[in-house]
């Protein structure tokens, strides 16, 4: 698996530093930073907010869900059920199971 993800990361660098003229930046952001135009300077920041405005709620949400199961994980510790979390599942039924 961390091979896989070495190749990947490679082959995503030499692409990068090979066909970088074409990916660097939209028409309009790179048009805001070779010029003193307050418009496409502020389309740029604009593009920024936006996505650290996603960033930040997929930051938060995932910072509640770890919070969330910390505080479950707890809570079953708490009321004697540690044993799900050590085996991974419920002890198995065998009476069931010899029966049929």
């Amino acid at each position: 698996m961390v091979a896989r993800c070495l190749r990947f990361s490679t082959a995503a660098l030499v692409w990068a530093t090979t066909c970088g003229s074409e990916v660097w930046a939209c028409p309009m952001c790179k048009f805001a930073l070779e010029s003193d135009d307050p418009q496409p300077r502020a389309y740029m920041y604009s593009i920024f907010f936006m996505l650290f405005a996603i960033g930040s709620i997929f930051s938060a949400m995932i910072g509640f869900l770890i919070w969330l199961s910390k505080h479950e994980r707890a809570a079953m510790d708490a009321a004697g059920y540690q044993h799900l979390f050590e085996n991974g599942v419920n002890q198995p039924v065998t009476e069931a199971v010899t029966q049929l």
